[in-house]
């Protein structure tokens, strides 16, 4: 099988052990990253000769298994067998011969296939359920720290677009208090203006001053709160009662 990836796994050769729903899934997966060559070993011939055909694959005999590890750079096991396939007896000769070249062995069979003296056999690297389900564990942590910081930038977020929402609706109230209370006062100098009609225009410009002046330092301190308020939850309970103390439409 050829490929012209050039991934980690590209031109490494692999030998998978078992060609069940765990050998089957791991093969597949390996055919797909771009390697050398799959070859493929199982108690049934016919079982490896019909996975090697999927993955682009080779069939091999699985009482040839120590032959065929001798070109391997990744052994993957998976089969049922209740006693290990692979011993430190096995391996260590063909890693002699080959000490520029590192196997590493994936193990997830239950029992297991490889002994676990594999591991001490210089150049072997061998992980087994144990060591996967570490990884995993790993992998869910770092994932659950990700979702921790994912969702404290999400509450800063929130708090401040809540922030920005309740200050955007105090500048809107502020203006619109300041025109209701000029048109109560416009209101009540038309509905006196025959009493003044007297008066002089430097008079109705002084009227007019005094009650601009009475209106603005009314509304002082009930601005400078209001806006003090504006982004918290006092804030949004000022707005909602202004709005029905002086029948201010939202």
């Amino acid at each position: 099988m050829t490929n012209s990836s050039s991934g980690p796994m590209a031109g490494k050769t692999v030998l998978v052990l078992g060609a069940g729903e765990m050998g089957e899934g791991m093969a597949v997966a390996l055919a797909g990253a771009g390697v050398g060559r799959v070859q493929v070993a199982n108690r049934t011939p016919a079982r490896a000769a019909e996975l090697a055909a999927r993955v682009g694959g080779e069939a091999v005999s699985l009482v040839d298994m120590t032959d065929h590890l001798r070109d391997a750079d990744l052994l993957l096991t998976s089969t049922g067998s209740q006693v290990p396939l692979v011993t430190a007896a096995d391996v260590a000769p063909i890693m002699a011969a080959r000490r520029d070249r590192p196997l590493l062995v994936v193990d997830i069979a239950v029992p297991r296939d490889v002994d676990a003296e594999v591991a001490a056999v210089p150049g072997v690297t061998l992980l087994d359920m144990d060591d996967l389900r570490r990884f995993a564990a790993a992998g869910v942590a770092e994932r659950r720290r990700e979702v921790a910081a994912v969702e404290a930038i999400l509450n800063d977020e929130l708090e401040r677009y809540l922030v920005a929402t309740s200050a955007r609706e105090v500048a809107p109230m502020i203006v619109a208090l300041r025109q209701r209370a000029e048109s109560v006062r416009s209101a009540e100098l038309d509905r006196y203006r025959s009493r003044y009609e007297d008066l002089d225009p430097r008079q109705l410009e002084l009227v007019d001053a005094v009650t601009r002046g009475l209106v603005a330092k009314l509304l002082h301190q009930p601005t400078v709160v209001l806006k003090d308020a504006a982004g918290s939850a006092r804030g949004d309970r000022l707005v909602a009662a202004l709005r029905e103390l002086f029948e201010i439409e939202g």
